[in-house]
């Protein structure tokens, strides 16, 4: 071991003042970009649910366009679901096909379906038609959230998109 004349070791091991300020700038920037993404978790379900939502109702009308048959969306409120359907007309009477899975609205919470020329609907099924010349019944859900903020859905009926107002803030 090489040592000075003073008497002390001149073999040192450790980490510079420059290498630790490194260590913790990359340590802070990794905290600074996680911590928000983890604090709203909650709301990400939320947004994927409003998502899926206006995906099914965007496929549904562009199914019926497409294979010139009725679909229906079915609202469940009492279940806190949406299930979507297929009319197919043949022999006489008309068969309903499930079209996708059900689709559970949970974390957020149906509480009222309006839709136009039936009424408000707070209880029981509502059924929302797509018809196959590309129109559909517009309509509108009333969402909760979990934190009990309300969230609407409107369903344009001439084009199927879904507009999200939130807060009165449109967000597409």
């Amino acid at each position: 071991m090489p040592m000075l004349p003073t008497g002390t070791s001149n073999n040192c091991s450790g980490f510079t003042l420059v290498e630790i300020l490194v260590v913790i700038v990359v340590l802070s920037l990794v905290s600074f970009i996680s911590l928000p993404l983890l604090a709203n978790r909650g709301e990400g379900k939320e947004r994927l649910m409003l998502r899926r939502i206006s995906g099914t109702v965007k496929q549904l009308y562009n199914e019926a366009s497409l294979t010139r048959d009725e679909h229906q969306l079915v609202v469940d409120l009492g279940r806190n679901s949406l299930t979507a359907y297929r009319l197919r007309a043949g022999a006489g009477k008309t068969e309903k096909e499930p079209f996708g899975r059900e689709l559970s609205l949970a974390p957020l919470t149906a509480k009222q379906v309006d839709v136009e020329g039936k009424g408000s609907f707070r209880t029981g099924l509502v059924t929302v038609r797509v018809f196959p010349l590309g129109w559909m019944e517009a309509t509108s859900i009333l969402l909760a959230k979990e934190n009990g903020e309300k969230v609407q859905l409107d369903f344009s009926p001439l084009t199927g998109s879904v507009t999200i107002d939130a807060e009165l803030k449109t967000v597409q």
